[in-house]
């Protein structure tokens, strides 16, 4: 059976007061309210990944 998959992506500073995330690239910043994006999948069956970039120190 086909079937379709609806998705979103940020990457950025997460705010959870605010409920926003500003993201920031070369032609400059952007915030997006994440809980209207959120609404979107209100009542749906969803799959939430959440995921942090960290440095990895070199050998020594």
């Amino acid at each position: 059976m086909a079937k379709r998959n609806n998705s979103i992506q940020f990457k950025g500073l997460l705010n959870t007061e605010a409920m926003e995330i500003l993201e920031e690239d070369k032609n400059g910043s952007a915030t997006y309210d994440l809980l209207e994006e959120l609404k979107f999948y209100d009542g749906k069956n969803v799959t939430i990944s959440i995921k942090e970039d960290l440095p990895v120190l070199p050998k020594e």
